[in-house]
């Protein structure tokens, strides 16, 4: 029986659907391919990292092909701006110090209102204390555990805490990085006061742009009663020491993480020589730090800025003008004379920090009586003679703490809550148990506006 003949129409019908299949798969194909071609540019480019990562942008192929350039999606920005400063402080808590801390915080609150006050973005004091202290509710604090507990009251050597408690602070903040508040770490001391905001030589972010630290005319590596003390610290040239200390200074946190550790060890290797004691006496961890710095001055870079031309301090009442400054620094009382003090003449006009040392000051800040107007021929402390400059920086200087104080709460009523919750402090830590304020950072409950 021969076989049937194969259906060809149903082949036929087939092929037909194949061959339509194919031929709108070809126009999808080329289609597709030619929109990637046409797009590819907006869609992809080369990262920074060596990858195609996704970008955003609204660059036309026009703009391409006449070589306009694509920004690239920024990498995550830092949190602060690199013109940003975080101040630090550091202060043993004493009635002293405390009177002070408080004038230089709300000056620095009145700064931050003015222009470029808002580079301003972080402030802590660091407290070397056994115990907490009543301005830690309104100042924001750091607690440190002091080496030496015994300089809570009086010590042969006040500021023997204050390496490592600064060390205790980077030690702390590096393992916590929410306690850095800026690019810029700017490492002032109590008895300063804020004129305007400090304006960085540049961004932090670039490595060309160096720190700053201020020259004190009167730390001499080069004098020959401290060479041999330099000579113990630092293998080269004592001229390579600057003339210094560590405040103020403005740093990166990185750069100090670098200087601190070996500022602590070469202020411990001066405690430890009665020698290095004896010739560098009050200023010596002043030396400690010049020395750090020589130690390390082929990778971080420091201008150590003279005045009148600083932009960190001026020193009345012996500066004639704020210059670039932005502080100014009341290590010297602005005492006025008739004539010449060391012969005995009459003082017409006081006004010293060290008289400021008992709790009510802290309490309640008294405005500072004003100088008289300038009269020709007064003589100021050191037989150092007033002129007008000089007489219109002490003004400037003492304005600006009154407004500073006019500002400031009471305290009375606070202090009579607090010192019960001090006395307990104070009896478990002479009981032998543990403090848990060390290594915290605290807020402020007290707060207040400028």
């Amino acid at each position: 029986m021969r076989k049937p003949a194969p259906d060809r129409a149903p082949r036929a019908e087939r092929e037909s659907q194949w061959s339509t299949f194919a031929t709108i798969f070809a126009v999808l194909y080329c289609a597709g391919y030619g929109l990637g071609y046409l797009t590819r540019d907006m869609i992809f480019t080369s990262s920074s990292y060596g990858a195609d990562e996704p970008i955003t942008t609204s660059v036309s192929r026009r703009e391409l092909r006449l070589g306009t350039s694509i920004k690239k999606a920024d990498p995550a920005k830092p949190k602060y701006a690199g013109d940003s400063i975080h101040t630090l402080l550091t202060s043993s808590g004493d009635h002293y110090q405390n009177y002070q801390t408080r004038i230089m915080y709300a000056t620095y609150k009145l700064v931050q209102k003015d222009p470029g006050g808002e580079r301003l973005t972080g402030f802590t004091r660091i407290l070397h204390r056994t115990v907490p202290d009543l301005l830690m509710d309104e100042v924001p604090t750091f607690h440190a555990k002091p080496q030496k507990p015994q300089c809570d009251g009086w010590c042969d050597y006040p500021v023997a805490n204050r390496p490592d408690a600064i060390k205790q602070w980077f030690d702390a903040a590096a393992a916590n990085e929410s306690m850095i508040q800026g690019a810029w770490i700017f490492m002032l001391e109590c008895d300063y006061v804020w004129i305007k905001p400090m304006q960085p030589a540049g961004s932090a972010y670039d490595p060309s742009v160096p720190g700053i630290q201020f020259f004190y005319d009167y730390i001499i590596p080069t004098h020959p009663n401290a060479v041999p003390s330099m000579k113990k610290m630092y293998p080269g040239d004592p001229k390579d020491i600057p003339a210094a200390g560590p405040a103020p200074v403005l740093l990166r946190f990185k750069d100090w993480q670098v200087l601190v550790p070996e500022y602590v060890r070469l202020s411990a290797q001066m405690e430890a020589d009665e020698e290095m004691k004896k010739a560098l006496e009050w200023v010596r961890e002043m030396y400690a730090w010049d020395a750090a710095v020589a130690l390390h001055q082929d990778k971080i870079k420091i201008l150590t800025e003279h005045p009148p031309n600083s932009s960190t301090i001026v020193q009345p009442p012996f500066d004639e003008g704020m210059g670039r400054g932005c502080l100014c620094h009341y290590t010297w009382g602005a005492l006025y004379h008739e004539g010449l003090p060391s012969k005995g003449a009459k003082q017409v006009y006081r006004y010293e920090k060290r008289d400021y040392n008992d709790l009510k000051y802290v309490l309640k800040v008294p405005p500072i009586v004003m100088p008289p107007e300038y009269k020709d021929g007064w003589i100021l402390e050191f037989d150092a003679p007033l002129n007008r400059k000089r007489h219109d920086l002490v003004v400037v200087m003492l304005t600006q703490m009154n407004r500073g104080i006019a500002i400031l709460p009471d305290l009375t009523e606070h202090w009579k809550q607090f010192e019960p919750r001090l006395n307990e402090i104070v009896r478990k830590r002479d009981a032998g148990e543990p403090i848990d304020s060390y290594g915290k950072v605290f807020g402020t409950t007290i707060n207040f506006e400028a």
